[in-house]
């Protein structure tokens, strides 16, 4: 029992805790007629306790305070337990030594466990689940099902592993932890010189000369309109509405996910866009067009100013995301892929060619700023202009994520000091 209570609590057991267990073992040795199933009940009793499944913190200045630090630690870059170099260190309390954190935490890094880490915080800070509930519209995208092997049909998606959203959400995550094994800027999750693809995502995105299912660093060009974070589908997808991007989610994604703005939820009394912009609303061909619509209401246009410039560049990436600056006329029903009606898939390419016809608009003016044409010109504004708000985002949220609670205005120092050590790497993602 104490070696058990020990590994579960990730700290020595005490004699009183042990002495508890002990007593709970003897009420279950009457109940059942072998040790293991007395032992059995007790270890689960072990199991359920607080100590366990909480982070806790002793207040006797007697114990060790290194155990908890350990379980910090361990719970941050690996979400599990601590392993027995980290709580033999803990013992030893030699945790408190910044070079024994730091080579702790290069090791810990270098560890396949790290890729708890890197899955789980990404997909928080990009909101990566909203993807999985988006419904494709199946006339607009008919091949959208279709970028794997064998085996994947539409309408059974949920039912074969690995899908196209799945490679998506691991191209994200694939990202996210290429630039910490590199120590690359944190500014690559705005633009990068490479993807992070397989052959079925390259597929997708029109890269050539990929093959086979794993995912690896590619590099681009710029006829890819591909780089950095914000042109993943994993985001476009979860920031459109299946069948059309959608300005407003995505700028408040681009805001609260990238730039560390705080967006206030509408007011419950603003009217829902095809109430606000009229009959006309109707005619739209895409939604920023409502938008300007709804702009010309008085009640929706404080708002709208300040939110619409940010989403309106990410129009030329469809619902699916993929480069597509133009869009068939409003009611055109795309047909699926079929041989006898277009030869082959070059030809099926150039029927959608065909009828993708309506240019659609991505110029704005950012707030404060200058006007911009799509999403390569909204890039290179966040590089030159935003570079100290992406950083400050970036280090809060890996620090919120790492201890476990909301940041306040008692860590701002703590913030800017960050935020000055990792300058001189250009803020390496590693170090910080």
């Amino acid at each position: 029992l104490k070696r058990f209570i020990t590994r579960a609590f990730r700290r020595p057991a005490t004699k009183a805790e042990v002495d508890r267990f002990v007593k709970v073992y003897g009420l279950f040795e009457g109940e059942f007629d072998t040790f293991e199933g007395a032992i059995r009940e007790t270890l689960a009793m072990v199991l359920i306790s607080p100590q366990f499944l909480y982070h806790m913190v002793s207040t006797d200045p007697k114990d060790n305070p290194q155990y908890a630090l350990a379980s910090k630690l361990s719970y941050f870059l690996w979400a599990s337990m601590p392993d027995e170099e980290l709580t033999a260190l803990a013992e030893a309390r030699k945790l408190d030594d910044p070079a024994v954190i730091e080579k702790q935490a290069l090791r810990m890094l270098a560890d396949e466990r790290s890729q708890q880490f890197v899955d789980n915080f990404t997909s928080q800070w990009l909101s990566l689940d909203k993807m999985k509930s988006v419904n494709i519209n199946q006339d607009l995208f008919p091949r959208f099902l279709y970028y794997v092997h064998v085996g994947e049909r539409r309408g059974q998606e949920i039912l074969f592993r690995p899908t196209i959203r799945d490679h998506m959400h691991a191209e994200s995550v694939g990202f996210v932890g290429e630039l910490i094994r590199r120590n690359a800027s944190v500014m690559n999750i705005v633009d990068s010189d490479f993807a992070y693809l397989n052959e079925p995502l390259a597929a997708h995105y029109g890269v050539e000369g990929v093959t086979g299912q794993k995912l690896r660093p590619v590099a681009i060009k710029p006829e890819h309109r591909l780089g950095g974070l914000l042109t993943h589908g994993s985001v476009l997808i979860g920031n459109g509405t299946g069948s059309a991007p959608h300005p407003i989610y995505r700028a408040v994604w681009l805001r609260e996910a990238i730039l560390g703005d705080e967006v206030a939820d509408p007011p419950a009394e603003v009217p829902a866009l095809s109430d606000s912009a009229g009959e006309s609303a109707e005619k739209a061909l895409t939604i920023a067009e409502l938008l300007a619509r709804h702009r010309t209401v008085e009640s929706c246009n404080d708002c709208h100013s300040r939110l619409d410039p940010w989403g309106i560049p990410f129009e030329h990436y469809n619902a699916v995301g993929q480069y597509q600056p133009k869009a068939p006329k409003e009611g055109t029903r795309v047909s699926v892929y079929q041989k006898a009606q277009h030869t082959d898939m070059f030809g099926y390419k150039a029927y959608l060619a065909s009828i993708n016809t309506v240019e659609i608009p991505a110029m704005t003016r950012v707030p404060h700023g200058p006007k911009i044409d799509g999403l390569n010109e909204l890039k290179t504004y966040l590089l030159k202009q935003r570079k100290d708000d992406i950083v400050e985002n970036v280090i809060r949220r890996l620090l919120s994520y790492s201890i476990g609670r909301e940041l306040t205005f008692r860590d701002r120092l703590t913030v800017e000091k960050l935020v000055d050590e990792t300058r001189a790497g250009d803020h390496g993602m590693r170090d910080i």
